[in-house]
């Protein structure tokens, strides 16, 4: 029985991620750059928030999900996939940082921070490379690729910040919140 309700409970903790990631990617601020339309929002920070409080693969693929669900419905086909895969390495990283701070045992501010920093700059440079990359198949050669590329990092950066301020401000206080349901509903 313990077995079927961890199923249950895995699907239902997926699926309301997904639903926050989604949300969180819906309220935005458009930005102006020459490549796409970028904009600034808190689907990055609901990604790493997933992972970190759902672990490695439910919390990657509830942001993933999310992030694909909302390109889906917005016109942004073909980025989905790409945002999927990012969820799955921003999130790898993450996760491995975090338990390379040994952060379960002895969770500090700065812990938190190094490990909010490691999925931040990974972020920052996959987005990177990845307008870099679009620039290039749109047509560009490798200056106006370039320049078109610097031009986008502006949203990226202020959305690596607000990443880094929600989850830092966000986290623990979230992290004990489920500590508390899953022992006292016996989920552990």
């Amino acid at each position: 029985m313990k077995q079927h309700n961890s199923a249950v409970i895995n699907i239902v903790l997926v699926a309301l991620f997904t639903s926050i990631t989604f949300v969180a990617t819906s309220i935005q601020v458009p930005m102006p750059a020459l490549i796409g339309k970028p904009f600034v929002h808190l689907g990055n920070s609901a990604v790493l928030l997933s992972v970190l409080l759902l672990g490695f693969k439910r919390g990657a693929l509830a942001g993933g999900f999310g992030l694909a669900l909302f390109d889906l419905f917005h016109g942004y086909v073909m980025e989905a996939p790409y945002y999927f895969f990012e969820c799955f390495v921003v999130g790898g990283i993450a996760t491995y940082v975090f338990s390379l701070v040994h952060y379960k045992k002895h969770g500090t501010s700065v812990k938190l921070i190094v490990v909010i920093l490691a999925a931040v700059v990974t972020k920052l440079v996959m987005t990177t490379g990845h307008n870099f990359v679009m620039s290039l198949f749109k047509g560009m050669t490798i200056q106006p690729a370039i320049v078109a590329t610097i031009s986008s990092l502006f949203p990226t950066v202020i959305n690596c910040v607000m990443t880094m301020i929600v989850v830092f401000v966000v986290y623990r206080w979230l992290a004990e919140r489920f500590e508390q349901l899953f022992v006292k509903n016996n989920f552990v």
